[in-house]
């Protein structure tokens, strides 16, 4: 409850507001923030001074010559709401708290993303803040837009504002407790701030470690709208201004206040006029500029609202009216409506072959059968969760367990293999490094707690193309059902064993950032940074990307498909410029990629194709096992190490087969020969041990022998070798030596009190 003290509103005067930071240090800031991880590639070393060198030639020539320097013209603004909380439904303060969405949530965010379908909307960049309601609108429109890989930063400096000690009371609670008006000007004042909450509220922002990098000054403990205002200002000023003038097109997901706050500084807009500003959920708003960068005003026939110059792409209230329709029909025939209640609306799954294959997969298991055909039902949930067992009892690691026993039985022979495995000389056995459950609390192990640097390694889960035995490389088709199972068991199992992030890693493949997103989600570290790089992406297959091994040994013949695959520096046939399946063509990613060479030839090529200048990439049009390690090394070694590793960081690396084993022939010292024996079982976490260099499995609950449970392959020798005793490791030896010598006489004392008790003859 509120004392009645509380009912004087703190205010402050525009005259009295001054900013923490210099123009300068916001822009440091802003700057430092940005670059703390590259969520977009650079362009090379090599590549800046000549750049520069190009510019000041331009220049210099415009100058000389009297001609204008043709201008960018700049990008859009996409303004956004994040979808409805669980909070917000309820009436609730939410400010920096982090409820979920709600199903009305999902379901708004996903309209907003057909509605920019519809404009032809195609954002290039995407800016959210760090809590859970925003980062998963974010996902549910990115998986709306087919647009996973799109690179997004995720900054504090679009929270919600904080409402201090009001987070977590209900509006009308506090309005019968304080009075309407009193409430009403918290809400709607420009300048009045709420009582400010406790550093030991449960709701204390410094106390979330999503806010470590911040410093005491920049958590708030109460605001008013103009210091949420205030703290967004200058991302748009050294951020998102600075994207939109160099042509892209931006897209902000936000919450309400923080939005406002963008729009006020846009249009310049009055403290008495931006009261009067809303931004209703699941509609855009969209802005245009002119190249000085000043808000065009809206075309004739459209959509906008006062004091602003920007359009709505829908009339506000419609998509209200609509979910109110659908509640209506949901509540007569339940599950009838669109939408998905994990927030990540469904992909098509399969494609005109993987349909024919799954076909024919199920014609197969019914003449094996003898009887009626099989039914697969490709949406199909997947979920194998086992929630009773014999006895009655559930744990999370007998949940986990089943799930992944499941899995592995449904996949244990793995036509998607490419690589053929060679039957070993060696008859080493291996000696697994698992890290158990804890005995005291079974399934909790607070790895969490350790501030030593780990990365984590997970191949993402399976794909129509893997359950199909179909070449996938660069093709980027979304994960499976039992895929999508595979991703949120990998993040329980780290969950289980109490795994917190700092930043995750992953390729701009569907498969492998859906992965991501679903073992982030299971850890409820939706907030944290995620870097998509082509680096980590599979092995380019070329021309035989799409086929299963049979169709290519009906093309190729037998021999040549297995010195494809037993081979490790030998490419399969190159795909040409103008194939579908050339990396090259997906324009709407080769334009992040600016740390890979010019192709000479292609920009020749395409640039008397567009009668102008065209500057084209060397995009790999076929690679070997040791081609695809040339580039997930050197991004593990290069950027990797020294971005997250050696800062102490906490690293998830969600990626594909090969990119992962090029890393593990790096860290585990794997030989050549026996790199294409490795196999790596789909959405199974491998610990890897920064300090003792190993790998360590995680302990799933059943008690089985992991070597049973998953196949690793021939050279699973070499991947799980003993970890090294490091100096840490008999300083922890020295000091359970020094507890145990202390604990001896105490322990001695008590056991002589117990004989003379029993040697005392009783009556």
């Amino acid at each position: 409850t509120l004392s009645s003290d509380t009912k004087e509103t703190e205010e402050i005067t525009i005259d009295q507001y001054s900013r923490c930071l210099s123009p300068y240090q916001e822009k440091q800031s802003i700057r430092d923030e940005s670059r703390k991880y590259k969520i977009v590639d650079e362009d090379s070393k090599l590549l800046k001074p000549i750049k520069f060198l190009g510019r000041t030639a331009n220049k210099v020539g415009n100058a000389m010559t009297g001609t204008k320097r043709r201008r960018v013209k700049p990008g859009s603004l996409i303004l956004m709401r994040c979808g409805e909380s669980e909070w917000t439904k309820t009436g609730r303060f939410t400010g920096w708290a982090d409820p979920d969405l709600v199903r009305e949530g999902v379901l708004e965010v996903e309209h907003a993303g057909r509605l920019l379908l519809s404009e032809g909307y195609e954002p290039d960049i995407i800016y959210t803040s760090r809590l859970k309601r925003a980062v998963k609108s974010t996902w549910t429109i990115l998986n709306s837009l087919e647009a996973p890989y799109l690179p997004v930063y995720k900054s504090w400096r679009l929270n919600e504002r904080n409402y201090g000690a009001l987070t977590g009371l209900k509006k009308m609670d506090a309005a019968k407790e304080l009075g309407m008006e009193v409430v009403q000007a918290w809400r709607n004042s420009l300048k009045a701030r709420p009582p400010p909450m406790k550093k030991d509220d449960p709701y204390y922002p410094g106390a979330d470690r999503r806010y470590e990098d911040l410093t005491e000054d920049q958590i708030p403990l109460t605001e008013s709208l103009m210091d949420c205002m205030e703290r967004a200002r200058p991302l748009w000023e050294y951020g998102i201004k600075k994207e939109i003038k160099k042509g892209n097109t931006v897209l902000v997901v936000a919450h309400t206040n923080t939005l406002r706050g963008l729009m006020q500084v846009i249009d310049n807009i009055g403290e008495d006029d931006i009261q009067e500003v809303s931004m209703p959920g699941g509609i855009p708003f969209v802005y245009k500029f002119d190249f000085d960068m000043k808000p065009l005003p809206p075309a004739d026939g459209k959509i906008s609202q006062a004091h602003t110059s920007g359009i709505f792409l829908e009339k506000p209230g419609l998509l209200k009216e609509a979910l109110k329709r659908t509640e209506e029909w949901d509540n007569v025939v339940p599950g009838a409506s669109f939408g998905q209640a994990d927030g990540l609306e469904a992909h098509k799954r399969e494609s005109t072959i993987e349909m024919a294959l799954l076909k024919l997969k199920e014609e197969k298991a019914a003449t094996a059968a003898g009887g009626s055909p099989v039914v697969v039902d490709p949406n199909d949930d997947g979920r194998l969760i086992v929630t009773n067992t014999a006895s009655g009892a559930s744990t999370e690691a007998q949940r986990i367990f089943y799930s992944l026993q499941a899995s592995v039985e449904n996949n244990v022979d793995d036509d998607a293999e490419f690589e053929e495995f060679v039957s070993s000389s060696s008859d080493a056995e291996v000696t697994l490094n698992i890290q158990k459950a804890s005995e005291a609390s079974p399934g909790i192990i607070k790895q969490g707690e350790s501030k030593d640097p780990v990365v984590v390694f997970v191949r993402h889960g399976r794909t129509p193309h893997n359950n199909l035995g179909l070449f996938t490389g660069w093709e980027d088709p979304p994960l499976a059902p039992d895929g999508v199972e595979d991703a949120k068991m990998a993040g329980r199992l780290l969950k289980m064993h109490g795994f917190e992030f700092d930043v995750v890693y992953t390729s701009w493949l569907t498969r492998a950032i859906e992965t991501a997103w679903y073992a982030m989600d299971e850890l409820d570290e939706s907030w944290i940074p995620m870097v998509k790089s082509w680096r980590l992406n599979e092995r380019m297959y070329g021309a035989l990307t799409g086929k299963s091994k049979q169709m290519i040994a009906n093309e190729y013949g037998e021999a040549q498909l297995k010195k494809w695959r037993r081979g490790f520096k030998i490419q399969p046939p190159p795909v040409s410029s103008y194939s579908l399946s050339y990396p090259g063509n997906d324009f709407k990613r080769t334009k992040y990629v600016k740390d890979l060479r010019i192709s000479i030839m292609e920009s020749i090529n395409r640039s008397i194709e567009a009668k102008q200048i065209q500057i084209h990439r060397k995009f790999p049009k076929s690679e070997s096992l040791w081609d695809c390690m040339q580039r997930s090394i050197p991004f593990y070694t290069q950027r990797i190490v020294p971005e997250a590793v050696n800062t102490g960081k906490r690293v998830l690396i969600t990626s594909h087969e090969n990119a992962i084993r090029g890393i593990l022939m790096h860290l585990c010292e794997i030989p050549e020969e026996a790199m294409n024996q490795l196999h790596l079982p789909n959405g199974l976490p491998l610990v890897y041990n920064v300090k003792r260099k190993c790998i360590t499995l995680l302990d799933d609950g059943s008690g089985k022998d992991p070597m049973e449970a998953h196949d690793f392959g021939p050279a699973a020798q070499y991947l799980f070798r003993p970890c090294e005793l490091d100096d840490d490791f008999f300083e922890q030896m020295e000091q359970q030596a020094q507890i145990t010598e202390q604990q001896a006489p105490a322990n001695g004392e008590a056991a002589g009190k117990s004989k003379e008790a029993a040697a005392v003859p009783t009556t």
